[in-house]
């Protein structure tokens, strides 16, 4: 399925939990909105805020916003089996970009009033990822055969777009904190492309994308992530917010 398919069949699923959300009558509503900051996401540099919004006594509306901001530095070794030469190596990761998730929520269980109990929800997703590396290499003679012979200074730039099913918990306090966890399937659509900084024939331009993994992606903290192929995947979180 397209990207724009994905998104018809969840506004439609949209359309129709609205639908049925505005035929019931309103009942105890503790908070008609609560603003979250999720705290799960943050190992993996993005920082994002939710807002939800209370509907009526059992449907919500959410959405997520996500920076992304992360900087890393490492150090690998080189040894050329065929030159018998060695050297250093010296990457310099920035990471940035965007997420953004609209959800739709039906409590299944209320206990006292909105927005606390146990609840389902659908949710899309799409984000976009740019890495800039910056890579230095005292002596190229150190390069093992096989892999590009230049330093690996350029972009990646991953985006995917998914979505899937949750289930979670939010409790909501009488002084208007709440705290929620969830988790759930989804799944997860992924496209990359690489950009040196320098002018790459189609034989260079291959041979440095298959020498970005093992010598950029091999010591970053993200590095299963970087490597996740289109399919299933699993969504878990925790977030704590604020009854507005």
């Amino acid at each position: 399925m397209s990207i724009k398919g994905f998104f018809c069949v969840f506004l439609m699923a949209t359309g129709v939990f609205l639908a049925d959300a505005r035929a019931q009558v309103d009942g105890d509503i503790d908070a008609q909105q609560v603003l979250k900051l999720n705290l799960s996401d943050w190992y993996f540099a993005r920082y994002e805020l939710c807002y939800e919004h209370v509907l009526n006594e059992s449907t919500s509306v959410q959405i997520a916003l996500a920076g992304i901001g992360a900087s890393e530095e490492s150090e690998r070794y080189f040894f050329n089996n065929l030159t018998m030469m060695d050297s250093w190596a010296n990457v310099e990761v920035n990471h940035s970009g965007w997420r953004f998730t609209p959800e739709l929520r039906r409590y299944a269980w209320v206990y006292g009033g909105m927005p606390e109990g146990v609840f389902v929800s659908i949710m899309g997703r799409i984000e976009n990822w740019n890495l800039e590396f910056d890579e230095d290499i005292d002596d190229f003679d150190g390069i093992p055969e096989g892999q590009f012979e230049d330093e690996l200074d350029g972009n990646w730039n991953q985006f995917h777009w998914g979505g899937g099913v949750l289930v979670g918990y939010q409790w909501y306090s009488d002084n208007g904190i709440s705290l929620e966890v969830y988790t759930g399937p989804m799944f997860r659509s992924y496209s990359r492309t690489w950009k040196h900084d320098g002018t790459l024939n189609g034989e260079e331009q291959e041979l440095a994308e298959d020498s970005v993994e093992d010598r950029l992606f091999s010591s970053s903290r993200w590095y299963t992530y970087l490597n996740s192929d289109s399919g299933p995947g699993w969504r878990f979180g925790l977030t704590v917010g604020l009854g507005l």
